[in-house]
């Protein structure tokens, strides 16, 4: 039976690995696609957008990419420019604008993601397909549990956990 300070202890390693390996993964291949003139917000977008042949309405996209709606128009503006998207009135409602990628987006796509997926081969390179698929498993029901609020309620009328002391947990 695990001891309930190493479990802790465990969740906490796990959060904080997943947070840096992510950052450190944002910043070498930010590194490596700077030439492309795209940020990363600008990769985003794109990415989002390719993955989506009808589009997305403007809301939509600014909400999967988790920024504010002024943020999203002065983004949309640069891609545009670019000639990378374009934003087309919906029949429903002319206010409601609808983005799309163009051929030229769908290049720049490519080219990142050409660079992402040798970044993510280097990576995981010693990584097993079981491993990886437990790894998605328990990060998708982390990732549930604080989409569902599970992260911040407790059974009702049960005691709330005692404090435990934390364990930090070098990383390598």
């Amino acid at each position: 039976m695990t001891n309930v300070n190493d479990r802790a202890a465990d969740q906490l390693a796990i959060m904080f690995r997943a947070a840096l390996v992510t950052r450190r993964f944002r910043a070498r291949f930010a590194e490596k696609v700077r030439s492309s003139s795209q940020t990363e917000a600008r990769w985003s977008a794109l990415y989002f957008l390719s993955h989506t042949p009808e589009g997305l309405i403007q809301t939509d996209l600014a909400e999967r990419m988790g920024v504010q709606g002024p943020t999203l128009v002065r983004l949309l503006d640069a891609l545009e420019e670019q000639g990378l998207v374009a934003r087309r009135s919906t029949p429903e409602d002319r206010r409601v604008k609808r983005v799309v990628i163009l051929p030229a987006g769908l290049e720049v796509v490519g080219e990142i993601d050409s660079v992402a997926s040798a970044m993510r081969d280097a990576c995981f390179a010693g990584v097993g397909d079981e491993d990886l698929r437990t790894t998605l498993r328990v990060l998708d029901m982390a990732s549930g549990a604080l989409e569902s609020g599970k992260h911040t309620s407790q059974a009702e009328g049960s005691e709330p956990a005692p404090a435990r002391p934390m364990r930090m947990v070098r990383t390598r």
